[in-house]
């Protein structure tokens, strides 16, 4: 356990260690999502090429989840990363937000999964979207605390840096939130919201660089 110093609750743990925990919590989710695209037992016994066929496209909502969930993590971890690049110590309770994030982190090879064999039920779409949703707010809740007052960041960081942090890192929550209502009316094809991500991304980046 880090030993607690007496300045005001923050720890003697380096923001590397907590990087480095991130990026491997990171790189193992991203790795493992592939397990998610899993093939039939009798594609061992069936060795023709029309099955082989229909075997391919019988998995294109496990393909297009995994590449989904795949690029919106890569975009979480560059955005873990600049959140965590104005920070110059940390504590306890920042420490305990990230390690709730990458709880959430870990899940998400499970619900892309999940999502991945109910392509047709709501509730597959809405497992997906709930993961995602708290990762985005787990990112901003850190975001948050980290800036507010300036806690844990620079005195000389700018009103327009913390906006657009928390603008960024809103916006896969946002999208999150709107494909599980769309989901909750009985939509399974919700999880296409994600592709506004870019347009979105970009009309932020105009507005708050």
């Amino acid at each position: 356990m880090p030993e607690q110093s007496e300045d005001e609750g923050y720890i003697a743990l380096t923001k590397g260690r907590l990087e480095s925990l991130s990026d491997g919590i990171f790189a193992f989710a991203m790795t493992l999502l592939v397990v998610g695209l899993g093939l039939p037992d009798k594609a061992r016994i069936i060795q023709t090429s029309e099955f082989a066929i229909d075997l391919i496209v019988s998995l294109q909502s496990d393909f297009f989840h995994y590449v989904l969930a795949f690029l919106v993590l890569g975009a979480f971890w560059i955005g873990h990363h600049l959140m965590l690049h104005p920070v110059r110590r940390v504590d306890k309770a920042y420490v305990w937000l990230n390690l709730v994030t990458l709880m959430f982190v870990a899940l998400l090879p499970f619900s892309t999964s999940f999502s991945g064999d109910f392509p047709g039920v709501p509730i597959g779409s809405i497992v997906f979207e709930a993961n995602l949703f708290a990762i985005g707010m787990g990112l901003f809740s850190q975001v948050l605390y980290s800036t507010n007052n300036h806690r844990l960041v620079a005195p000389s960081m700018t009103r327009e840096s913390i906006q657009s942090l928390l603008s960024h890192n809103l916006l896969v929550p946002g999208v999150s939130l709107a494909g599980i209502l769309i989901a909750l009316g009985g939509n399974t094809s919700s999880t296409m919201v994600y592709l506004a991500l870019p347009v979105i991304d970009i009309i932020l980046h105009k507005k708050f660089g």
